[in-house]
Formats: structure tokens, sequence, C-alpha cells
């Protein structure tokens, strides 16, 4: 709250009270039609479609996985991973080779 009314007091400000009829802009938006509540007919409720996303996205990432080396030392240890698959690993990937796990065919 405190860092707002700063960000606030850097504005030169006046409130200005209009009375009633005189304060148009707030009346116009107070009565704003698409604000009115509106009701639904027990009888006409169903469901209008049905869809589901759908995106390459995970396809893109396991194609990236199989161009990339390091991903695929990665993917291959994390899949079964044994002290003979960490030696095969690169240096730089060792140390790290124990955050990682598989699912799904995505390293993670």
């Amino acid at each position: 709250m405190a860092r707002r009314l700063s960000f606030f007091a850097e504005y030169d400000s006046r409130v200005e009270y209009k009375p009633g009829r005189l304060n148009v802009v707030a009346d116009a938006l107070s009565r704003r039609p698409d604000y009115a509540v509106k009701t639904a007919d027990a009888n006409q409720i169903g469901v209008e479609s049905v869809s589901a996303p759908s995106s390459s996205l995970i396809d893109d990432v396991k194609a990236a996985f199989a161009s990339d080396a390091d991903a695929k030392q990665l993917l291959s240890y994390a899949s079964a991973p044994s002290d003979e698959a960490r030696q095969k690993l690169a240096l730089h990937l060792r140390a790290r080779a124990h955050r990682y796990r598989v699912h799904e065919g995505l390293l993670l």
C-alpha cells in the first residue's frame, strides 16, 4: 500500500466533487446495459461446443532433444541411471545428472 501511495504522490492531483447530475461519467458507467444481470432459462441450458487445446510443443521439444548432444546423453542416463552410464556422460554433465529425470520422453 505504501508503495502505491508513494507512486501516486509524484503526481499533482486534486479531487473535485461533482454532485449528482453533473457527474455524468460515473452515472454513465453505472448504467451500462452490458452490466445488467442476465438470467438463463433452465430449459435452454446446454453445451454449445467442446474443444481441447492442441499444441505441437511437446513434439517440438522431443525433436529438439533428439538433435542436442547433451540432451541425448542426459536422456539415456536418466532413462536407466547407473554408474557405468554416468561415466559415459560428458564431464560438464556429470555433476548435474542427478537433477534430471525422464517423464513421457521429456527430460525434466
